[in-house]
């Protein structure tokens, strides 16, 4: 059973994160299947965005305790988690096809690094952000830090990632988190339908060139996420 799907939404193509049980937190496999389902349907700047939304009125939990678990168990094991979530990251944030996390209910741990890899965040409703990531040790990976550093600011990003921290709407639109805001999908909609036809609106840089450069991008970003993992673990 997959649990990233692609569906014809009120918004237009949206990939779904689909494990609302769990607040849609990503296993590995649902890490694996998020960058093929991107890479697959994200070629095309001249096509209408592809959006992200959680199933069951949450964007996403971040990643499943029970794959952090595993992949602290040994270094094969993290290398392949710690790849699996970069690939991910690095596939929405490199495709040419405007990629857009549409965030309700809220968003917490790689869930906030999934909107922060995305090209527009929309946060609906009173939706909250957490970043956790200072109190399970965990170290972002490279493109992650690189994106919130260009979002947010270097020094508000280090005061984040000391500790943990929960924004709300409020908060993370005054910091730079959120590109618009709407009180559910339908409004989302037809806010959509009435942006003008054009390109995405890119940042003026990119952690990588493009799509083609994945790989060694991939070898860069995941270097520092690696360190909190067996064997660089302290």
């Amino acid at each position: 059973m997959t649990h990233v799907r692609l569906t014809r939404s009120v918004l237009g193509d949206t990939l779904v994160l689909d494990r609302p049980a769990r607040r849609n937190a990503l296993t590995l496999a649902m890490w694996l299947e998020l960058g093929d389902q991107v890479l697959a349907h994200g070629a095309g700047a001249e096509r209408d965005p592809l959006y992200l939304l959680g199933a069951g009125g949450y964007f996403c939990a971040g990643a499943d305790l029970d794959a952090l678990r595993h992949a602290r168990e040994s270094p094969s094991d993290s290398d392949v988690f710690v790849d699996a979530v970069v690939r991910a990251l690095l596939a929405i944030h490199l495709v040419e096809r405007e990629v857009v996390a549409v965030v309700e209910g809220g968003a917490a741990g790689g869930g906030v690094e999934i909107m922060a890899a995305c090209d527009r965040r929309v946060l609906l409703g009173d939706a909250t952000l957490v970043l956790p990531f200072g109190d399970l040790g965990m170290i972002l990976d490279g493109l992650t830090r690189w994106r919130l550093d260009r979002l947010v600011g270097p020094a508000k990003v280090e005061r984040l990632l000391d500790g943990r921290h929960v924004l709300s709407a409020d908060e993370a639109d005054a910091l730079g988190l959120a590109d618009a805001r709407h009180t559910d999908l339908e409004a989302l909609a037809v806010a959509e339908r009435a942006r003008p036809a054009a390109a995405p609106d890119r940042a003026p840089e990119r952690y990588a060139p493009g799509i083609e450069a994945l790989p060694s991008a991939l070898r860069r970003a995941a270097a520092p996420m690696r360190r909190a993992f067996p064997p660089h673990a302290g």
